[in-house]
């Protein structure tokens, strides 16, 4: 013990540097040097919680790159640092980079270090942040070493829940002053909706006050009014084109999904009063900038509850008119090259900008279960969510890097980074593809297990597939609606839903589950607590006309076929009749009508509440199959909102209540001979996975680009296993008990 013992004593001469003038930062950053040389060791951090974000901040470093102090920040539970904070315990890696919980950070100059030392900072029983100490040396801390560190972090306790308080009370007030903050390199950490990586120039597309308008992106326009016609003729062909793309890709979207776009360069009104002020003396630029910036607070005083899209549609067509005016323009005018920010997003809008070739985007909070991580992911569009304000308050353009892989978003990265990326991004597209498909699943003891795509959008069917699915066990009918904003009249459903069915003949329509996190504009459903409203089969059944447009609509396309219809969110017997009465209603309405339909199709049961598992065996004897929709059967059992950030560490799908509730639903099915698949993210998770392989359960639907992976993770499991596995999970009370369990499973596999 003397090696603590002096260091104890000699923590004395902390209290010397509180003589120095400077600020928190400067304090800070001595206190991160005295460490490191009474330790000895090469580099010494101290991260901080910030209490309004829920994350931890890299306040000081000594050893590491300086300018990422304040920039750096990982969730409860991530890494190494966030799990030392979350445990409460003190974690000491003697190869860091090694170790599965190392979160690499880009340009943070970490590679150079082996050993990690990560030691939490409590006070009055309340974690305030992490001390890591780095060195290059693997292995080279010492048990003495970390007894050393944790009395240290002990005695500055007092000092750093001072520093930061002040810290977080400075907070608004430097975002207010330091506007070009950005122009430095930045690193902002984020969770990821999708995958891949985006480069491109920043382009903000904000509702607020001042960023729902338009400014001009450069200086130097050709501004004659030659230009700007030119400028209008390139943006009418433009617009004209993609509608046909999107007709041809997209035809869910409706062929009108720039009409806004087409009318507004079409309208004399508008485009004369561009031509107006230009005749005038106005700079082309700043006519076309003046007039949509009427547009918008003439749309903003509209009591239209479209009027968000509208102005976003506005703003939209500006920028094409601005970029169509440079004498450098691109064939198409549009977002090549450019990432999209905004702090709202609608899947419309996300459409609308993804034809026109945006390289990525970057939206203020939503949670990664939302439609537009979904909608984001069939796109195939790197997407990051980021909860930082401050980064949405900035209206400059500035280089960024979307790295939807990590979650990260990187702002004005030095050239040698960029390059690295650009090489990820050209890698990454080569090795698609390269592992050998598989075409069915089958575990170690010959057990078929069938593993269907998650559809969200018509050109997911072609992924489906490309991975070779076995017909779609979930197909998300809601994106119909919400990628358009508006409902589709019964024959638009018809045209849709029969292309659908002439790429993958097997497939389960579930009927439109808006409501919760899926908003649609036009359809009245914003509410207090939206999870807990008027979503999903609630919202058909009190908009009857509607539910049974789209009960019509399935039952003309099913004719000759196999109908399977699934019902989203059932709570229990009472609401899955009246649902079942009202496609009985469709199918009379037809028969009068003479109209050709399905007249036996096959109805489910989404498995999804808490309410609907105590009453499993009178639903698995009513329903043709049931589907669990481990989403929200998890949100709704744990009462966690799985939108929201704050809770998000409390979301865990293995829960002991929701593998208890699972093992229910499982063995019901069994027992009325009902049919069952699980269709929620759980199913790719290899836990998880086999839990429900020792269950019984022997169909799972996923994102299509998961079929290969959930297939060789399938190849290496045994059903006897699986059963015991399972077993042994129900029988456990703590999340903590389940945890160790499936680490074993991992050593034994």
């Amino acid at each position: 013990m003397e090696k603590v013992y002096d260091l104890i004593f000699s923590v004395r001469e902390l209290t010397g540097i509180f003589q120095h003038k400077t600020n928190i930062n400067g304090l800070l950053h001595l206190v991160v040097k005295v460490i490191a040389k009474h330790i000895r060791t090469e580099a010494c951090s101290i991260f901080l919680l910030d209490e309004t974000e829920n994350n931890l901040v890299l306040r000081a470093t000594a050893g590491l790159n300086s300018e990422f102090i304040g920039k750096i920040k990982l969730e409860i539970g991530e890494g190494i640092t966030g799990k030392a904070f979350k445990e409460r315990i003190p974690i000491n890696i003697a190869r860091g980079a090694m170790d599965p919980q190392f979160k690499h950070i880009p340009g943070m100059h970490e590679e150079q270090y082996e050993s990690i030392l990560a030691v939490p900072i409590i006070y009055h029983n309340k974690e305030l942040g992490v001390i890591v100490l780095e060195d290059s040396k693997a292995g080279y801390y010492t048990p003495r070493d970390v007894k050393a560190l944790t009395l240290i972090a002990s005695q500055l306790a007092t000092f750093l829940d001072n520093a930061k308080t002040l810290l977080e009370l400075r907070k608004g007030f430097k975002d207010r002053i330091n506007n070009d903050s950005l122009h430095k390199q930045q690193y902002y950490k984020g969770r990821s909706a999708s995958t891949g990586i985006a480069v491109g120039t920043s382009f903000f597309m904000s509702e607020t006050s001042k960023g729902k308008y338009l400014r001009t992106e450069r200086l130097d326009y050709p501004e004659s009014l030659e230009a700007f016609e030119l400028s209008l003729t390139r943006s009418t062909k433009q617009l004209e084109k993609l509608q046909e793309k999107m007709d041809e890709n997209l035809s869910e979207a409706g062929s009108l999904i720039f009409a806004s776009h087409l009318l507004m360069v079409s309208d004399d009104d508008f485009s004369g009063s561009i031509r107006n002020y230009i005749k005038e003396g106005e700079k082309a630029s700043k006519s076309i900038v003046k007039v949509v910036n009427e547009y918008i607070d003439l749309f903003s005083m509209s009591g239209n509850e479209n009027v968000k899209e509208k102005i976003l549609d506005l703003k939209d067509l500006g920028h094409r008119l601005l970029k169509n005016l440079s004498e450098e323009v691109v064939d198409d005018g549009d977002y090549s090259g450019q990432i999209v920010v905004a702090k709202n997003m609608l899947p419309s809008e996300l459409v609308k900008l993804a034809a026109q070739h945006t390289e990525g985007f970057v939206i203020y909070g939503v949670g990664v279960t939302s439609h537009i991580a979904i909608l984001a992911k069939s796109l195939d569009l790197p997407v990051v969510f980021l909860t930082d304000k401050s980064f949405f308050n900035q209206r400059d353009e500035y280089t960024l890097v979307v790295d939807a892989y990590q979650g990260v978003v990187l702002v004005n990265p030095e050239e040698e980074l960029i390059k690295k990326y650009l090489g990820n991004i050209d890698s990454s597209q080569t090795k698609t593809g390269s592992a050998k498909m598989l075409d069915f699943a089958e575990t170690q003891d010959g057990i078929k297990i069938k593993i269907q795509a998650n559809i969200n959008i018509l050109s997911d069917s072609q992924n489906a597939v490309k991975y070779k699915a076995e017909g779609s066990g979930l197909y998300r009918s809601e994106f119909l609606f919400l990628i358009r904003n508006n409902f589709p009249t019964e024959e638009e459903q018809v045209v849709i839903y029969s292309r659908l069915l002439d790429t993958i003949p097997d497939v389960v329509f579930r009927t439109i589950d808006i409501g919760g996190d899926k908003i649609l504009g036009i359809a009245d459903t914003k509410e207090l607590n939206p999870s807990l409203g008027l979503r999903a089969l609630r919202y058909s059944l009190k908009n009857t006309g509607i539910f049974k447009d789209q009960l019509r609509a399935l039952l003309r396309v099913g004719v000759g076929k196999e109908l399977k219809i699934l019902f989203p969110l059932v709570t229990g017997i009472d609401d899955f009749k009246k649902a079942k009465e009202i496609l009985a209603q469709s199918m009379e309405e037809l028969e009068k009508e003479g109209i050709p339909y399905n007249k036996n199709p096959k109805v489910g049961a989404m498995i999804e509440l808490p309410s609907i598992v105590y009453l499993i065996d009178e639903i698995a004897a009513a329903a043709d199959f049931m589907s669990v929709g481990t989403n929200d059967l998890v949100q709704y059992i744990l009462g966690i909102d799985r939108t929201n950030e704050k809770v998000k560490d409390l979301y865990i799908p293995y829960h002991p209540a929701v593998l208890r509730a699972l093992k229910m639903v499982a063995e019901s099915a069994k027992k009325n001979n009902c049919p069952i698949s699980v269709c929620g993210d759980t199913a790719v998770d290899p836990d998880l996975l086999e839990f429900f392989i020792g269950l019984g359960i022997r169909t799972f639907s996923v994102e299509p680009r998961m079929i290969q992976f959930v297939r060789r993770e399938i190849a290496r499991m045994n059903t006897e296993n699986a059963v015991r596995f399972a077993e042994k999970a129900v029988d456990l009370g703590t999340v903590r008990e389940i945890e160790v369990l499936m680490s074993e499973r991992m050593k034994n596999t």
